[in-house]
């Protein structure tokens, strides 16, 4: 009988997915143009692929941890995917106003939501909506996903402290009429934003937020004057992105009356369908193909300003925003899962159930 020591075996098991690691991450890197010897710090690189007939983007994220590099790609879309408003599925009664408040000729307008969930897509689609030769769009972006002819793109790059802040201010000197700052992280970059949006001035940018009216308290927690933020904002749409129903696969079934009562009034309640996946060749067997995303737009009004500078709470300004139709993103949610383009258990991923 041949003998081994434990520890060499157990070394060898840990040791060989890092090996096969290490030669992936690499690999990566030099299709990133980045520096395959450093692994101190955490890196962002990019590159791009001919998948069938169209040229597809990705982007990579190198994150230093105890075991080796931790790597995440994202796959981007490209110029034949490009998605207008009307082809995002946005609900009639979001699309409209939205609609009219991007034509708005100065105010800040904001998407917020976590990484992931379709923010630039959305800014994109928006000034693809009013992008034309008379108006003056630049944008500022970590990095540019798409490029969109007809607009001024600029790229941060922190390697020559180029930042969102810095190209801000030099934007401002070249007559914009339209601005959209990728993400603003800092109060600097808060300050000139709004700043831009009371002189004349159209932004769109983006905020981590859970829901649309807590990006006002954000950019007061980043030290942003309550006075500024109230005229400045003109609305917040926040978004999330939900695994979408097969349609090959897509079947009916009726949920319990308990269920129900958890999602909606008694009062009137019957018989509701709602549908799910049974799995096929179509959806590799998962009952899901494509993604659907679900919104919330809040219209800041005069009254809603006022208790804004006044610096009023978070119920005070919720009640003001139902008077002008202002509904949380699990409404829109369950809108979609009644018209069979989601589960129920993707809305409460995403959204909280508060009926409060």
């Amino acid at each position: 009988m041949i003998r081994f020591r434990v520890d060499g075996i157990l070394r060898e098991m840990l040791n060989f997915p890092q090996k096969v690691h290490a030669a992936v991450s690499s690999r990566l890197k030099i299709l990133c143009n980045l520096n395959i010897a450093e692994l101190r710090f955490p890196k962002d690189g990019r590159f791009s692929l001919d998948v069938g007939t169209n040229r597809v983007d990705f982007r990579v994220s190198f994150m230093p941890t105890i075991h080796g590099e931790k790597v995440v790609i994202r796959v981007l879309g490209n110029k034949q995917e490009f998605l207008k408003l009307d082809q995002m599925m946005i609900s009639d009664v979001i699309l409209k106003p939205l609609r009219r408040i991007i034509k708005s000729p100065n105010g800040i307008i904001f998407v917020t939501g976590p990484t992931g969930s379709g923010k630039t897509t959305t800014l994109y689609a928006a000034l693809e909506e009013i992008n034309s030769s008379e108006i003056n769009i630049t944008t500022i972006e970590d990095p540019v996903e798409m490029q969109i002819d007809g607009i001024s793109q600029c790229q941060v790059n922190k390697q020559i402290d180029l930042s969102f802040a810095h190209l801000l201010r030099s934007i401002l000197r070249q007559d914009p009429d339209v601005i959209l700052v990728g993400e603003i992280r800092d109060l600097e970059t808060a300050k000139i934003a709004t700043e831009a949006a009371l002189t004349g001035h159209l932004v769109f940018a983006t905020l981590h937020t859970n829901n649309a009216l807590q990006a006002i308290a954000r950019l007061v927690e980043i030290g942003v004057e309550p006075h500024q933020v109230a005229p400045s904002i003109i609305g917040v749409l926040a978004q999330r992105l939900g695994a979408r129903i097969c349609d090959s696969c897509k079947e009916p079934y009726y949920p319990s009356l308990e269920t129900l009562q958890n999602y909606f009034h008694e009062e009137g309640l019957t018989e509701v369908p709602f549908y799910r996946g049974r799995g096929c060749e179509e959806c590799r067997f998962t009952g899901f193909k494509g993604r659907i995303s679900f919104h919330e737009l809040a219209l800041i009004t005069d009254e809603m300003r006022t208790i804004i500078a006044n610096k009023g709470d978070m119920s005070e300004l919720l009640k003001a925003s139902h008077k002008v139709g202002y509904r949380p993103l699990h409404y829109d949610g369950l809108k979609k899962v009644l018209l069979g383009l989601t589960t129920i258990e993707e809305i409460e991923k995403y959204a909280t159930f508060d009926w409060s």
